[in-house]
C-alpha cells in the first residue's frame, strides 16, 4: 500500500427480494391485437346497421297496414273493393255447367218411323261430346270408352205384345245391328180394363269412336208420346 492513499473496499448490496424489470412487448403480437379489436368493432358496427334496417322494415310494413285500413280514407277502400270485384270471375247462371265426361240425354214426343224411336232436343236435352241424328233417332260417339246406356218407354198395355230395344251399330260390324239390350211383354186379354205400364233398359258396354246406339220399340201405336215418361241416354263411365 502506497503510503498517503487510503483504499475503501468495494461494497455491493443484493436485495433478494426485488425482481427482474419486465420485458418488452414483442412488436407483432401488438399488432395482432390491434387487428382483432378493429375486426370487432366493424363486426359490431355491421350488426348493429343491420338491425336497425330491420327496425325500419318492420315500422314500414305495420304502417302500410294501418293505412289500408284506417277510417279515415274511403276512398282508397272503395277502390280496392272495386278491384277485388273486378278480379272475381263472374259466377256461371244456373244450367250451364258443363259435365266433366260426355254425355247425352234425350226426350221422346214423336211417333217412332218404322219402329225407331226419334227423340226431341230441348232446354231440358243434355249433349256433351255426343252427336245426335234427329232424323234416325242415335246417339253417335264421340270418344272411346265404357258407356252407361239406358232407355225408358211408357207404353199402353193390350192383348198383343210389345216389344221395347237398344241396339248399336259400329264400323266394326258394317250392315249389322247388335242388340245390346231388350225388354218383351205379353199382356193377356183383359176386358174392361186398360193400364199403362212401362219398360226400363240400362247396362254398360264398350263403345268406339263413331258408333251409334239408338232405341227400337214393336207396335209403336201403344207408345205414350210423352216427354216427361220416355227418354233414352248414354254417360261414360
Amino acid at each position: 500500500m502506497a503510503p498517503g492513499k487510503v483504499l475503501y473496499p468495494s461494497v455491493f448490496v443484493v436485495d433478494s427480494k426485488m425482481k427482474p424489470p419486465p420485458l418488452p412487448p414483442k412488436p407483432g403480437r401488438r399488432q395482432r391485437k390491434d387487428a382483432i379489436q378493429t375486426l370487432l368493432v366493424i363486426l359490431v358496427c355491421v350488426a348493429l346497421c343491420g338491425m336497425a334496417v330491420e327496425a325500419c322494415f318492420i315500422y314500414h310494413l305495420f304502417t302500410s297496414k294501418e293505412n289500408s285500413t284506417s277510417p279515415g280514407e274511403p276512398q282508397i277502400g272503395m277502390r280496392k273493393q272495386g278491384k277485388d270485384h273486378a278480379v272475381t270471375p263472374k259466377q256461371k247462371p244456373l244450367g250451364e255447367m258443363k259435365p266433366s265426361k260426355p254425355m247425352a240425354q234425350l226426350t221422346t214426343g214423336q211417333v217412332p218411323v218404322n219402329g225407331v224411336v226419334l227423340w226431341h232436343e230441348t232446354h231440358q236435352s243434355i249433349l256433351h261430346h255426343v252427336k245426335h241424328k234427329a232424323n234416325e233417332g242415335k246417339l253417335i260417339i264421340e270418344k272411346e270408352g265404357y258407356y252407361s246406356v239406358y232407355s225408358k218407354i211408357n207404353f199402353k198395355e193390350d192383348s198383343i205384345v210389345f216389344s221395347h230395344s237398344v241396339l248399336w251399330e259400329t264400323l266394326r260390324y258394317v250392315g249389322k245391328e247388335i242388340l245390346l239390350l231388350q225388354s218383351s211383354r205379353l199382356h193377356p186379354k183383359l176386358p174392361r180394363l186398360r193400364t199403362i205400364d212401362n219398360s226400363y233398359l240400362s247396362g254398360v258396354f264398350h263403345l268406339y269412336k263413331g258408333d251409334a246406339v239408338f232405341v227400337r220399340v214393336k207396335n209403336c201405336t201403344l207408345v205414350l208420346s210423352n216427354a216427361a215418361e220416355n227418354y233414352f241416354g248414354v254417360f261414360m263411365v
